[in-house]
């Protein structure tokens, strides 16, 4: 028997497009590393027909179903309310929730309104969730095959109970699954390109699985192994790793299932490398992304984002006569901005970005997604130009980034 999970993201604002659906990404990762087989993701409005029918459906389907959303205060929250009807009972209050919920609030020298109370309400035959970070507790209940967890949907407090209660609870169930998973990193080629070169590893019911993920021009050769433990899956996934590496040598810069900038600044730390920055067509988005690392302080000085030629003069010392003759999208104007940050912040290492995401600016001598970089460090000052395909603004800068990630994994 193979334990199988759907996860359920609640919401008219996921459907609406005003937020994105993130939980179900974390929930799918979460169970997957416990050994839990995620099958599908369904999203749905707050509608109570097509809410209850997402409910029975993924009940029937499923052993484990996680749901997100519809636990808070407001009438247009219906997740409890829709398990209630589906199960035909009605719901039944908690006194240990409700003052669970009422001590969170006057802690914060809250009022707590009386639509609050119906947040302490819970289909019948369902046991409480207790929620140590806000006022949305959630539950679980037994509806059709499968065990159904109804989390909140703010992705601080589905995190806490999902660490705290559900994983615990979904690890005691019969039928994991031991899984690992191993992930290649390849800059260059198209994803048909690289699908011909590895096309014998993909084909269906290949264990360890294979397949490609593209992301704003990275290539990402997922393998995903299941065995008898998670020791001899990670095995089986290192074993086909080792069979793609000769394929694909020539692209490949990094590996494991780390983020890129989790990655890098991890590098950075073992080197004892710090990282200075020199952004303009990127418009820091390697801060941005760098900054989401917790302990990046450890390696990251500062950054500039110098769009104009004046602040590229100004604020990292870019000789004029450079930019009149390059121009700033140029090598030799690149490299320059990499000198003056790893000066100005006085750092191991800097890098620079400068180029024509578009649409407009581009020339027949520099079409937009020209792209320079450069990279200053004690040893070296290098730099370089990169064609990078016209399938939009975000996709050049994206494009640009992962260039960056790659250059200082190799540095």
């Amino acid at each position: 028997m193979t334990l199988i999970a759907e996860i359920l993201a609640i919401g008219d604002e996921l459907i609406h497009g005003a937020l994105l659906d993130t939980n179900s990404k974390y929930i799918a990762g979460e169970l997957e590393r416990i050994g839990v087989v995620v099958h599908r993701f369904v999203v749905t409005s707050d509608d109570p027909a097509q809410l209850r029918a997402a409910i029975v459906d993924a009940c029937s389907r499923a052993d484990v179903v996680v749901a997100t959303g519809g636990l808070g205060p407001t009438l247009d929250d219906r997740t409890r309310d829709l398990c209630a009807e589906v199960l035909g009972g009605p719901q039944w209050f908690d006194p240990a929730s409700w003052q669970q919920i009422m001590d969170w609030m006057t802690k914060r020298g809250r009022s707590v309104p009386d639509s609050n109370r119906r947040q302490a309400m819970f289909p019948p035959g369902a046991t409480p969730i207790a929620n140590p970070v806000g006022t949305a507790p959630g539950f679980a209940v037994t509806i059709g095959r499968a065990r159904l967890f109804a989390l909140p949907g703010v992705p601080r407090e589905m995190q806490v109970l999902l660490e705290q209660s559900v994983l615990p609870a979904v690890a005691a169930m019969p039928g994991l699954t031991p899984t690992a998973q191993h992930w290649l990193r390849i800059l260059g080629p198209s994803e048909a390109a690289l699908g011909d070169r590895i096309e014998p590893f993909m084909v269906p019911g290949r264990n360890p699985a294979v397949g490609i993920t593209a992301t704003g021009g990275l290539l990402t050769i997922r393998i995903v192994g299941t065995a008898e433990s998670r020791a001899a899956a990670e095995a089986a996934c290192a074993a086909t790793a080792a069979e793609l590496r000769p394929l694909v040598q020539q692209w490949l810069f990094a590996e494991g299932t780390l983020d890129l900038p989790e990655l890098v600044v991890q590098r950075l730390q073992q080197r004892g490398h710090t990282l200075a920055l020199a952004e303009s067509c990127t418009g820091g988005l390697i801060a941005a992304r760098l900054t989401d690392v917790p302990g990046v302080s450890a390696v990251l000085r500062g950054g500039v984002v110098a769009y104009s030629n004046d602040s590229k003069q100004a604020l990292l010392a870019v000789p004029a006569e450079l930019l009149q003759l390059h121009g700033a999208v140029s090598e030799p104007v690149a490299a320059a901005m990499a000198a003056g940050a790893r000066a100005r912040f006085a750092a191991d290492v800097a890098i620079a970005t400068t180029g024509i995401a578009g649409p407009d600016g581009g020339s027949p001598e520099k079409p937009v997604g020209t792209v320079c970089f450069a990279i200053a460090t004690p040893a070296e000052q290098r730099a370089w130009t990169v064609r990078i395909a016209n399938l939009g603004r975000t996709f050049v800068r994206d494009r640009a980034v992962f260039e960056i990630w790659r250059a200082l994994l190799a540095t």
